[in-house]
């Protein structure tokens, strides 16, 4: 009997050592469970917080286009009453219309200061040649793919050209590109 109970008694110390080994194991997992967590909880609190900065940028950003679309709103409102106090002055005629050309008119060359006369170059001598020669045969009613077989380029190599030279002259259409190389005597007029 002392046999059974020694083996009874071994089984007993040996499932409360796998008792106590799975609650080891329990522990330590709740306490990963727990870190986890906190972890977690963490990340939340600084995701909170970029979304708050977040919110608050936007806010600004809010108020600042509100104060710029007020301010928009106030100059364009002021416009039209500069225009009529205007044009009562001239209907009462507070000063002549050769004023008023004057203060309208752009300045001409003899009105401008020789040293910023002499730093302005004329629009076609800021082009280089190349896109002098493109210019003149876009006037002379060349199309693209034509212009890049005459001068032994690429379609896009001419496209990248004409909108150099329409940035460069301030043309937004190849009928006004057409029009300055007139006026600029690249091509002849037809007549």
């Amino acid at each position: 009997m002392k046999k059974k109970d020694h083996l009874a008694g071994v089984t007993v110390k040996k499932t409360r050592i796998d008792q106590a080994r799975t609650r080891i194991e329990l522990t330590k997992t709740l306490k990963e469970q727990s870190k986890t967590r906190s972890e977690l909880a963490k990340t939340r609190r600084e995701q909170a917080k970029t979304r708050a900065e977040l919110a608050k940028t936007r806010a600004e950003q809010t108020k600042t286009r509100v104060e710029l679309a007020k301010a928009r709103n106030k100059k364009n409102g002021i416009r039209p009453e500069q225009v009529e106090k205007t044009l009562q002055r001239v209907v009462h005629k507070e000063f002549d219309m050769h004023d008023l050309h004057q203060k309208i008119s752009p300045p001409t060359i003899k009105d401008l200061p020789l040293h910023e006369f002499a730093k302005q170059k004329s629009a076609v001598e800021r082009l280089t040649n190349r896109q002098r020669k493109i210019l003149q045969f876009i006037a002379e009613s060349q199309n693209t793919k034509q212009i890049a077989g005459i001068m032994k380029i690429s379609s896009k190599t001419v496209e990248y050209h004409r909108s150099k030279l329409m940035a460069a002259l301030n043309v937004h259409d190849v009928p006004g590109l057409v029009r300055f190389a007139l006026r600029s005597g690249l091509i002849p007029p037809e007549g």
